[in-house]
């Protein structure tokens, strides 16, 4: 079912694509979720393949001593996976794109084993976001990463701590919550980013038998945590502080990301409990509303209302079922309350992370993603722009 087109995609995006076009050069990241190559996503979905092979050229060439952004091993990163999406979608061929990988695969291999000296498990900041490139590499490269997810194993079973309660495990998080680091639940900074990188593992056939344990304990544990008579069913920790009371709606945190590995991993492994618990979950999250603008504060795919619509229509896909099209009209005509700004960003503004040049453009906090996902609804696609931030289809 299509969307109904209350917004008015085609003119909102005329106005991003102005927008980009006028202040593309500010990025100082080069990365898709954050810089200069998701322009050249914008541009793929738009249609206009000169100006989306253009902008990859140049976040590529941006890789070099001159680079100011963030985070280079992020960009690395993402346009590695930028660049085997248009090889699977007929963009570009696999000689196209080898040179890259010749060159920055020894350079990522060297950074991993040094974050194995660290205690950081995190899919976005530690150790897993090597795990999961290299998960990439193996299906689309000839190296062998068997001893790196060895080890990476080895480490995830160190940190493990077994709660006597459940019998279940789960891990600290890295992230510093005002002085505390707590055991988070969400798919970016907690437990079920963990087990997102254990599935992605057993989906290569790694130690099997072994990844599947500590996806069972992990599981074990988060669900154990429920909310009764709340909102949505997950807290955002189960410490003993005022943040387990509290819960998060959005792609970043809370029950969206847990439904999402939830079903992944009924659907692996045949797990009919957990898939009951990802619709029970998505049923629930379903049903929130915000017209006061309390949950959501603008329209990105970080944070958003996009992101909340887009994420939807995606899981109505995996899980062939209706009852989410309501939500996912509702999240989506939402985003013209956001658009109320005469600004240099086609009238949209972030909330979060405003300190970073690169946040009001980006494909994650800006406009950029804010028109990749209405170019989606516009045309009716499959929404696999999210599995740039790690939502597969």
């Amino acid at each position: 079912m299509k969307t109904n087109n209350i917004i008015t995609e085609s003119s909102i995006v005329r106005e991003i694509e102005e927008a980009i076009q006028d202040n593309h050069h500010i990025f100082t990241s080069m990365g898709v979720v954050n810089g200069l190559a998701g322009v050249s996503l914008f541009y793929y979905y738009l249609g206009d393949t000169d100006l989306s092979i253009s902008f990859l050229e140049k976040a590529i060439e941006g890789l070099n001593d001159s680079y100011e952004g963030p985070n280079i091993v992020e960009d690395i990163i993402s346009i590695g996976k930028l660049l085997t999406f248009y090889v699977d979608n007929g963009l570009l061929q696999q000689e196209d794109i080898e040179m890259y990988f010749e060159s920055y695969d020894p350079i990522l291999e060297e950074l991993f084993v040094d974050s194995l000296k660290e205690d950081n498990l995190s899919p976005v900041t530690g150790i897993l976001k090597y795990v999961n490139y290299f998960v990439q590499r193996t299906k689309y490269g000839k190296k062998d990463y068997t001893l790196f997810f060895s080890d990476v194993v080895d480490k995830i079973e160190k940190l493990a701590q077994t709660d006597a309660e459940t019998g279940g495990i789960y891990w600290i998080s890295n992230v510093d919550r005002q002085g505390k680091k707590l055991i988070e639940l969400g798919v970016k900074h907690g437990v079920m980013g963990i087990v997102d990188s254990l599935i992605n593992l057993h989906q290569i056939n790694f130690q099997k038998e072994r990844v599947q344990k500590l996806i069972e304990k992990a599981l074990l544990y988060t669900t154990a945590h429920q909310f009764e008579n709340k909102k949505v069913i997950f807290p955002f920790c189960t410490d003993d502080v005022s943040e387990a009371k509290s819960f998060s709606f959005g792609l970043m945190y809370g029950d969206l990301g847990i439904a999402y590995v939830l079903h992944r991993a009924a659907d692996v492994f045949g797990w009919k409990e957990y898939a009951a618990l990802a619709l029970k979950t998505l049923t629930r999250a379903s049903e929130i509303r915000d017209d006061k603008k309390e949950i959501i504060k603008d329209a990105n795919l970080f944070y958003g209302s996009l992101g909340v619509a887009s994420f939807f229509k995606l899981m109505k896909e995996k899980t062939q079922s209706n009852f989410l099209e309501e939500a996912i009209q509702y999240w989506y005509t939402k985003t013209e309350d956001y658009k109320i700004q005469e600004s240099q960003w086609a009238g949209f503004d972030t909330t979060f992370n405003k300190f970073d040049v690169n946040a009001q453009l980006s494909f994650s906090h800006g406009i950029v993603g804010i028109g990749t996902a209405l170019l989606h609804f516009e045309k009716n696609l499959d929404f696999g722009f999210l599995s740039f931030i790690d939502y597969e289809k």
